[in-house]
């Protein structure tokens, strides 16, 4: 019997219908199954010893790993409506990776920030309640670093916020509430707490959810070594007339013009600072003791060390001043004299650490590797020890104003001192 081409050709055909059908049918499962309506269930970290772990906040920075459903045709995450990348290489159907960038708004950049993870998939998407903290607190700054138990102390610096507890030299001396913080984040003021013990540091640590702030010598607080001049305790100075030269010894008062002595007497200045850097001796205190007898630190001997790099220390001071004149240009100086005749001189603005003319104390840091005469500079906190050519060791402060008109100022300057900031 001859065989009908029709039939087997109308069999082929609708064989290969069918399995297109089938194919169809099948990819079309597969597409519902990925291009469903997404869902979270939790969000983790990818390291390993969390996979049973859900979190609610992280850091900038910090690599998430995002669970659920129908996840793997995932086109952009948000965070805080910020589109963070999706890399198609790490993403399933039931788990998506991705990094918070330094770009995500935080609380920080943003008052009022949405605090929400959002993903979006072909299939629709979904968004959970999630925080994204901003980095872990710096403190660029202590406001006032002669601090004793029961003062406010400020911080300033960067990212304070949810701030959980503050630690204080000493073995557990901490404060868990009453932190005080303004709206930037930049300025953290807390109650020194009972217990202050220095025999391990003396600085200030800020832990947040974000993490802990670094130590470093711009967290330090005063812990009691290193003192030049307190305009009260007498020794190779002697107050209020015996200790070198400049302001009159009248001037070393508890207080004036609005300024209360941070503890005893300060040494005063108030005056119409001469313009164009213009000289007078009532706006000077050169310390000095004309016989020769030390007038720095040497002891605790691990911490003066005469061989230690002169970069490890700092020339520190209270300042405060009543003025409704702008501080703007008006400096000041350190001059040292060396043992080979070099007059070595820094400068630092008033406004880089007095941050209001309120009769507030605030404490001003320079580096003594900034002291420096052209190339010429200090090498070791011996050659500072060593003092002048004439055997007289001195150091002088004088209130510059770089102004073509005269400020009025009343300002005070206490607890003069060398501070090992750097070990």
């Amino acid at each position: 019997m001859k065989k009908n081409p029709i039939y087997k050709f109308n069999f082929l055909s609708s064989a290969l219908v069918l399995a297109m059908a089938l194919c169809s049918l099948a990819c079309q499962e597969d597409e519902d199954e990925v291009t469903g309506m997404p869902s979270i269930e939790r969000v983790r970290y990818t390291d390993p010893a969390t996979a049973d772990s859900a979190f609610s906040r992280a850091t900038l920075g910090s690599t998430l790993a995002i669970l659920g459903n129908n996840l793997g045709t995932t086109q952009q995450v948000y965070l805080n409506d910020y589109p963070v990348g999706v890399n198609p290489a790490y993403v399933t159907n039931d788990n998506v990776i991705v990094t918070i960038t330094d770009s995500v708004p935080t609380v920080a950049t943003n008052p009022d920030v949405p605090n929400m993870l959002r993903l979006v998939t072909k299939g629709g998407e979904t968004s959970i309640s999630f925080q994204t903290l901003p980095p872990a607190p710096q403190i660029s700054r202590v406001a006032n670093e002669y601090v004793k138990t029961g003062d406010q102390l400020t911080l300033f610096g960067r990212y304070y916020y949810f701030i959980d507890t503050v630690y204080f030299p000493g073995e557990d001396v901490y404060v868990t509430d009453g932190f005080t913080t303004n709206s930037t984040g930049s300025r953290l003021t807390v109650t020194v707490p009972d217990g202050l013990d220095f025999a391990e540091g003396n600085s200030i640590t800020v832990v947040t959810q974000s993490g802990a702030s670094a130590t470093n010598r711009r967290t330090q607080i005063y812990d009691g070594d290193g003192m030049v001049a307190d305009f009260d305790t007498n020794g190779a100075l002697e107050w209020p007339w015996n200790w070198g030269w400049g302001i009159s010894g009248e001037m070393i008062v508890p207080s004036i013009g609005g300024i209360e002595g941070i503890d005893g007497n300060f040494g005063a200045i108030d005056m119409e600072l001469p313009p164009d850097n213009g000289w007078s001796n009532d706006k000077v205190i050169n310390f000095a003791n004309w016989g020769g007898e030390q007038i720095f630190p040497t002891e605790p001997a691990d911490k003066y060390t005469t061989s230690a790099p002169i970069a490890d220390f700092d020339i520190r001071m209270e300042v405060a001043t009543i003025t409704e004149a702008s501080l703007e240009g008006v400096t000041l100086d350190l001059w040292y004299p060396d043992i080979n005749g070099n007059e070595l001189q820094a400068s630092v603005p008033i406004t880089d650490f007095v941050r209001t003319s309120d009769g507030q104390w605030y404490t001003v840091s320079i580096n003594a590797n900034q002291l420096t005469s052209g190339n010429v500079r200090l090498a070791t906190y011996g050659d500072f020890l060593a003092g002048g050519a004439d055997g007289v060791k001195q150091l002088r402060i004088v209130i510059q104003n770089a102004n073509s008109s005269t400020v009025p100022v009343t300002m005070g300057i206490d607890n003069v001192r060398v501070v090992r900031a750097e070990e």
